[in-house]
């Protein structure tokens, strides 16, 4: 849930199209599930978000959207 809300809080989703929301959402997770599980592990162990998970967090968004697999 901290991942969708940061994406939209921090304006990862406004050059998504509504209708592809969902995919995005889907494909974000599947992504970070394969090249950021400990990232993942760290955010559902604390339950929160410090400036470097956050850091993180944006980094590896950031390098989703570069793939375009959504």
């Amino acid at each position: 849930m901290l991942r969708v809300l940061c994406c939209v809080n921090k304006g990862y989703l406004d050059d998504i199209e509504v209708k592809k929301v969902l995919s995005f959402e889907a494909s974000m997770h599947a992504h970070l599930k394969d090249k950021h599980a400990a990232l993942l592990a760290k955010l559902e162990k604390d339950r929160a978000m410090d400036k470097d998970a956050e850091a993180q967090l944006a980094a590896a968004i950031a390098d989703f959207k570069k793939t375009g697999t959504y």
